[in-house]
């Protein structure tokens, strides 16, 4: 039966889009967020770029291309002011050994035009507007977007409301509804609850035994020059820089896990001019001293880079009795009606709204749309049951 209401905890592009997927089905739902401004963490970047990493035939490759063409697809059905979504297309080049043998792999796929295609450093050159040396794989329908304005369009749904500087301290299952709690004081309850607060899912109070880590990412936003200002299109190595905007460029991203600041690093700063030379060493002279400002936020990414999305188990009812390797997945300890959408790391503009709609289908009980096989690979309990020697349920659908 489809619940009546719903609390999402979290409001970056997971919670957002959760929300949005839910509240189209006549779901009530309250999206709940600490900070005074919803999109404040790894999702309030001033731009996200919109494109897929493909290495071939594995699972990774599959997911990275169909969430992408999902959300395309989805974020142009917003009817989005143009401010807020630019299609420019993006250049991935083959810039060193490794990267050139892995686009002409992709290349060998032979995938529609109008999706990628693979194209001489002359072509690239022609469609990035400057002058590259490298081949590249050119995704025609690649964009960028604002990821605020995004969360922003998601969220006026009428079935929304939103409530910001909300702390979740905790959550409890009391008959039907769940209650949840800031600073010990029950302000809300629903039928049903989705996490979606990434690295802070952590701090619920609930065993989850989520295998997941925080990444710490900082960007550079670079004044643009009559040169630079030529670039048409996203172009991608290591990192990546975006065509100029209001005359800036956005330029990233970093990657740490051992880095826990949140304040400006100079270092990283450098890191990302340094990824220029990899496009262009006359883009890089052009912008070395251009710098402005940047931002930093951590990412949640789980172990095997796969986001964490459906049903939860009671995990300390799990390890207190596991159950038999051929146990059947409606005999295992659910927490009905506790659901979690997250782990999207460094490409959650592209994946987030593709499983809020395989979690909205999960919870309305509607069928899959998502290839089934990598639907298993989002088993949010996976690493739980792993852990228990349980691989046969690890790999089943909620």
């Amino acid at each position: 039966m489809t619940p009546r209401t719903a609390i999402i905890i979290g409001a970056g592009i997971a919670g957002c889009s959760t929300a949005y997927a839910l509240a189209k089905r006549g779901i009530q739902v309250t999206l709940l967020e600490r900070h005074a401004e919803i999109a404040s963490e790894a999702s309030g970047n001033p731009q996200a770029m919109l494109y897929p990493r493909i290495n071939g035939d594995d699972a990774a490759s599959q997911f990275a291309l169909d969430s992408y063409l999902y959300s395309l697809a989805f974020f142009k059905s917003l009817n989005l002011e143009p401010a807020d979504i630019n299609i420019c297309g993006m250049l991935q080049l083959g810039f060193n050994p490794r990267e050139l043998a892995r686009i002409q792999k992709v290349a060998a796929k032979n995938y529609a035009e109008d999706i990628v295609q693979y194209i001489n450093s002359d072509e690239a050159s022609k469609i990035a507007g400057i002058d590259l040396i490298h081949d590249a794989l050119y995704f025609k329908g690649a964009a960028w977007v604002n990821p605020l304005q995004i969360c922003k369009r998601l969220t006026t749904h009428e079935n929304i409301s939103i409530k910001t500087l909300t702390k979740v301290d905790s959550l409890l299952k009391n008959n039907d509804l769940f209650e949840i709690f800031s600073a010990e004081k029950l302000i809300a309850k629903a039928d049903i609850v989705i996490i979606a607060n990434a690295n802070e899912a952590k701090n619920l109070g609930i065993d989850l035994h989520l295998k997941t880590q925080s990444v710490r990412g900082q960007i550079s936003i670079v004044e643009a020059t009559n040169e630079s200002n030529q670039l048409k299109t996203i172009i991608c190595s290591d990192g990546y820089l975006s065509p100029a905007t209001n005359n800036q460029h956005c330029l990233g991203a970093t990657f740490s896990v051992d880095n826990l600041e949140s304040a400006l690093d100079e270092e990283d700063h450098q890191a990302n001019l340094f990824k220029l030379k990899s496009f262009s060493l006359a883009l890089h002279e052009n912008l070395k001293n251009n710098i402005k400002v940047g931002r930093v936020s951590f990412r949640c990414t789980s172990f095997d880079y796969f986001p964490l999305v459906g049903a939860l188990l009671d995990n300390t009812k799990l390890k207190a009795s596991p159950p038999r390797l051929n146990a059947k997945a409606e005999s295992l300890p659910w927490v009905n009606g506790l659901y979690m959408n997250i782990a999207h790391g460094s490409r959650g503009f592209t994946s987030a709204p593709f499983c809020a709609e395989l979690l909205a289908q999960t919870i309305c009980q509607e069928p899959i749309t998502m290839n089934i096989e990598l639907a298993v690979l989002m088993n949010p309990n996976r690493f739980a049951l792993r852990k228990l020697g349980l691989k046969r349920l690890a790999k089943m659908t909620t």
